[in-house]
């Protein structure tokens, strides 16, 4: 197998990234077309998390004899990026399907471009939440390390990269197999409780460290931990970079071999 079957993915991704006006505002306009004639528009979606956060915050705060101050940053925090995150991983098999098979049969673009659109739109989304988290910070008078100046960044474009990775991935995966996308939504509630966005690793003690072996751990806390304070996790950052590598490599493997037959699947 030549690297990247004679460059292609090189060839797609710089067409891609050369083209960012396009699928950006592509982005934009499906933004703007979910919440059309609403008042609010994606704030909604704001201020249910609002709602929902508080009342968990009261709730396990109250069961688990927390204080409500930094529970509430760490409870706000973790479910804007859980939101996220899910999102992106429920949508990426539909990626080149439904919909968007009209334009990939229509339209000379590679599938990356159709991947970036996605991507960049639940980024989007994930914009209009992060001012509550700065609200909540505020309000509790929670400490803000200035290392976040440098680590949030960071920590937003591996999550945002493996995105565009594992939305890539799995949506070729899902567009040659269909049973992958109800397998995906079938896994993700659950995976909102093993994952700690609603409680904290040293709840459970001696077993702490199992919390490592889930790869929704890694992304919520290289976003989340310097955010609100947390003490730095060398262990976190570690995974979601061998992550990325385990990604790239999929992404290697797959692109140069299935790219070009994504058009007769879809």
């Amino acid at each position: 197998m030549n690297f990247f079957n004679n460059n292609l993915a090189l060839k797609d991704l710089i067409f891609t990234i050369r083209n960012y006006y396009s699928w950006s505002y592509l982005s934009y306009f499906d933004l703007k077309l979910k919440y059309r004639r609403t008042f609010l528009g994606p704030w909604w979606v704001v201020l249910g998390i609002a709602i929902s956060a508080a009342a968990m915050c009261f709730l396990w705060s109250t069961i688990f004899n927390l204080d409500w101050r930094s529970y509430l940053t760490y409870l706000f925090s973790g479910f804007i990026i859980w939101m996220w995150i899910s999102q992106m991983v429920i949508d990426a098999p539909g990626t080149f399907c439904g919909d968007s098979s009209r334009y990939i049969k229509a339209y000379p673009n590679p599938p990356l471009f159709y991947v970036f659109r996605k991507c960049f739109l639940s980024f989007l989304l994930f914009l209009h939440h992060t001012p509550l988290i700065i609200i909540v910070t505020l309000f509790v008078n929670q400490h803000i390390n200035l290392s976040v100046l440098y680590s949030l960044p960071i920590g937003l474009f591996i999550v945002f990269i493996n995105s565009i990775l594992f939305t890539t991935n799995i949506g070729m995966i899902s567009a040659r197999y269909r049973d992958i996308d109800p397998l995906i939504k079938s896994l993700m509630p659950p995976m909102l409780l093993l994952t700690p966005v609603l409680w904290k690793p040293e709840m459970l003690g001696d077993y702490s460290s199992f919390v490592y072996l889930n790869p929704f751990t890694h992304f919520v806390g290289i976003v989340r931990n310097d955010l609100i304070g947390l003490e730095f996790d060398v262990k976190i950052w570690i995974g979601a970079f061998l992550m990325t590598i385990l990604q790239i490599f999929i992404f290697i493997v797959l692109y140069s071999k299935k790219s070009k037959r994504i058009v007769f699947w879809v």
